[in-house]
């Protein structure tokens, strides 16, 4: 499964931040096919690990556990090493070094950030229309 989170910076005195889970069927030089994508919204006061591993921790739960590891770019968890990520997931974390996960962190990122922006964007919305 590849996950990726948009979000992670301070807006309106809030983290709005958009999790995506991409499971899929990767080969070293690609995708072989998508199985499933799920998304999950937070919108919290504060941006700690920990409130980033439970996040993550419910996502795994939403998608479900039928998958072998996380695959995550380092940053995901504030660059705490994998090791320590793996043992508190009670999955293997790796980061991406072939085509085919790069491509799958590639799927997840656009999901992640393409939710996040029209939910902005609806938010927007909504805010101009009862300004009216």
């Amino acid at each position: 499964m590849a996950i990726d989170i948009s979000g992670r910076h301070h807006e309106d005195d809030k983290f709005f931040r958009v999790y995506a889970g991409v499971l899929v069927e990767i080969k070293a030089d690609r995708i072989v096919h998508v199985e499933k994508i799920d998304i999950m919204v937070k919108e919290k006061e504060s941006q700690k690990l920990r409130d980033i591993i439970k996040e993550v921790k419910e996502l795994i739960e939403k998608i479900g556990k039928d998958f072998d590891y996380i695959l995550c770019e380092k940053g995901e968890f504030f660059n705490i090493s994998k090791d320590i990520i793996s043992t508190i997931l009670k999955k293997e974390v790796i980061h991406p070094k072939t085509q085919g996960e790069f491509e799958a962190i590639n799927i997840a990122h656009h999901v992640s950030y393409s939710v996040r922006k029209i939910l902005i964007e609806k938010q927007k919305i909504c805010k101009n229309k009862n300004n009216k």
